[in-house]
């Protein structure tokens, strides 16, 4: 997966457990022995394509769940031949350059990852434009078009603690935040039961477990409650309109919102989803990384959605003390806008709360 929070390990695992340096050392030199004697030099991502594959082989992997890099297509992660299954989440507008501006255009590039015969599981509440692209590829490869049923769902209880639902007869605590989790979890469900299908040892118990056990950081994170400090990092406008949706019924006081952004996603748009909803927003620009919008242009921006705005520049650890401050015990702090500020503000959090010693997230 990627990109990482913390350490470039985190994007090999292997049962929940990033790769170990010792053995991302010696893959890393094998790898970059192996692409000097090119006369082309791979890409950053196929060199780390090389590395995960090689590290699952030797932990002899039963499994591989592998997240392709851009579309899928012409990705490097599409070297894998035997596929059991291909999964599509949900497509949004992202990457436009590269892989199209519609659904439809980046939805024949996700395709890429079909295979004649294997089934695939698609996005139970996928764009329409994109699901006819799917399903007209699906069919030309003769593949299974499997989507879950969202109306199938019951929802028995969702808080901040996470969403108790029945799905396919299975009594499942999903442990993540908000709606679009659930749709999430039903395309998860859908493509254990199709590996199910072809042979596999999936018992239910294992499906609920497995479900029951997820952790996804950054994502509708809840780190912190009375007051509340959420952390999701969603950066485009179809992600920050799920954001504004999860955030119904979830926050009952003043809601503050701490963001940064990179300067070629769609900000305007974005922001238009989310910024809304806030009684007041700092806005701060991500740590080293040159694709990070100046704190005082998205700062105007914001200004044309929230009268409160107050920029904070790099200062993270000022910006989110201040914005801390500022909450009464009902009111929510959300961090959003970017992996990378989620990131850097995971850090700026844990160490704002060990130093007063406020009560956290364990995973924080």
């Amino acid at each position: 997966t990627s990109p990482h929070l913390y350490r470039f390990n985190e994007r090999f695992q292997v049962n929940g457990a990033p790769i170990p340096d010792a053995a991302l050392d010696r893959l890393a030199e094998r790898v970059l022995a192996a692409a000097d004697t090119l006369p082309e030099h791979p890409t950053e991502f196929e060199l780390m394509t090389a590395i995960g594959f090689l590290w699952f082989a030797e932990a002899g992997c039963d499994l591989v769940v592998v997240e392709v890099g851009l579309g899928g297509r012409l990705d490097s992660t599409n070297i894998v031949k035997d596929t059991l299954a291909a999964v599509i989440c949900s497509i949004g507008l992202d990457h436009v350059e590269v892989l199209g501006d519609t659904p439809a255009k980046i939805a024949a590039e996700k395709c890429g990852v079909l295979r004649p015969g294997i089934p695939c599981i698609c996005y139970p509440d996928q764009d329409l434009d994109a699901l006819a692209v799917i399903m007209e590829k699906a069919a030309e490869q003769n593949c299974r078009l499997i989507q879950g049923n969202l109306r199938a769902v019951e929802v028995e209880r969702m808080t901040l603690e996470g969403t108790d639902l029945r799905y396919r007869d299975l009594s499942i605590h999903l442990p993540l935040v908000a709606r679009y989790p659930i749709a999430n979890c039903v395309n998860a469900v859908e493509a254990l039961l199709a590996l199910r299908a072809r042979g596999m040892n999936i018992p239910d118990s294992a499906i609920v477990r497995g479900i029951g056990e997820t952790f996804f950081p950054v994502r509708m994170e809840v780190v912190s409650r009375c007051p509340t400090v959420i952390l999701d990092g969603a950066h485009n406008e179809s992600g920050a309109a799920a954001l504004s949706g999860s955030l119904e019924g979830l926050v009952t006081g003043r809601l503050v919102i701490l963001i940064g952004m990179m300067k070629d996603k769609d900000v305007r748009h974005a922001i238009s989803k989310t910024l809304p909803l806030a009684d007041r927003v700092y806005t701060v620009e991500p740590l080293d990384n040159p694709r990070a919008m100046p704190s005082d242009e998205l700062a105007a921006l914001a200004g044309e959605y929230c009268a409160d705005v107050r920029s904070w520049g790099k200062e993270l650890d000022g910006a989110f003390a201040d914005a801390y401050d500022s909450l009464s015990p009902e009111d929510t702090l959300l961090v959003c806008g970017s992996l990378y500020v989620a990131s850097d503000l995971r850090h700026t959090a844990r160490r704002f709360f060990e130093g007063r010693g406020i009560p956290h997230s364990p995973h924080l």
